[in-house]
């Protein structure tokens, strides 16, 4: 092998190297550019646009699955906040405690959901069952003058007769350690309590909205409060019971109260109480 050189001798200036991505079979260009960002999608917005009615965002349906399924729909997908209400005309599946069927004609039910987000602990979120509960049956007594009474966990009755006149219904969410939305469902059966459905839902509505910012604010104040509220207004409380239990087994006793997280607290002969919570409860039955 041979040296280059110039024609004195002197040894050959060294190439240059080749320039990165120059060598053969390279061609040299742009640097990559980062892919682009997917661009976040705004979530489709539940029915119609909001309105204010009665101090609050409503949406009105004419037709709809059930009123809670809008107003969760509503919840987490636009973030509807505290007090906000669906009114749904005529429900396809309306449907209460561990999926009852509401068997009332939709012509002559009011049925409102109204969202909550409550400052109250895990273990207390089914007050909200006691809330739903009180704000159907005052606002019922603010529009007819009726006296009703509740009857645990779910209705609303006619304090005299004890027919049934109205049903609630509470589901919960959670989030860490705490509760994330609850939505409250209250339906009135509107002819049972004098009522014209043409004429009285908006009224019934207003007074059942009002009624549950009244107890809504008790809440902030104390689960206690709302639990007593309750209780005053629970015509079970005092009579002999048979509970049947999820997913099985019994108690029976006398209804003694109804506590914080809305349990049923049942007092055996022998004096030994125990609490039975919504959930639990598969039927009850008086004796």
């Amino acid at each position: 092998m041979s040296d280059r050189g110039d024609a004195e001798g002197r040894p050959a200036e060294p190439e240059p190297a080749p320039e990165p991505g120059s060598e053969p079979g390279n061609v040299a260009g742009p640097p990559p550019q980062p892919a682009p960002k997917p661009r976040l999608q705004r979530p489709e917005p539940v029915g119609p646009e909001p309105e204010e009615r009665f101090g609050r965002l409503m949406k009105q349906f004419p037709v709809a699955v059930s009123s809670e399924v809008m107003a969760l729909a509503w919840a987490n997908q636009e973030q509807a906040p505290a007090g906000a209400a669906v009114l749904v005309d005529h429900e396809i599946n309306p449907r209460g405690l561990h999926g009852r069927l509401w068997d009332t004609p939709p012509a002559d039910t009011m049925a409102l959901a109204i969202v909550l987000r409550p400052p109250v602990s895990v273990e207390e979120a089914d007050c909200t069952w006691l809330v739903a509960a009180l704000a159907g049956l005052e606002g019922a007594e603010a529009v007819t003058g009726k006296a009703l009474a509740t009857w645990w966990p779910d209705a609303i009755i006619e304090a005299e007769s004890r027919d049934p006149v109205g049903s609630v219904r509470s589901e919960i969410q959670l989030g860490p350690g705490q509760v994330k939305v609850a939505v409250v469902t209250i339906r009135i059966d509107m002819p049972r309590l004098d009522l014209d459905p043409a004429t009285d839902r908006d009224r019934l509505c207003e007074a059942v909205v009002l009624a549950s910012d009244r107890i809504n604010e008790q809440l902030a104040q104390g689960v206690a409060g709302v639990a007593t509220a309750y209780q005053d207004r629970c015509t079970l409380l005092g009579q002999r019971v048979k509970v049947r239990l999820r997913p099985k087994g019994e108690t029976r006793g006398v209804a003694k109260r109804v506590d914080r997280a809305a349990r049923l607290e049942v007092e055996s002969m022998s004096g030994m109480a125990e609490r039975v919570g919504v959930n639990q409860l598969m039927d009850l039955e008086v004796v």
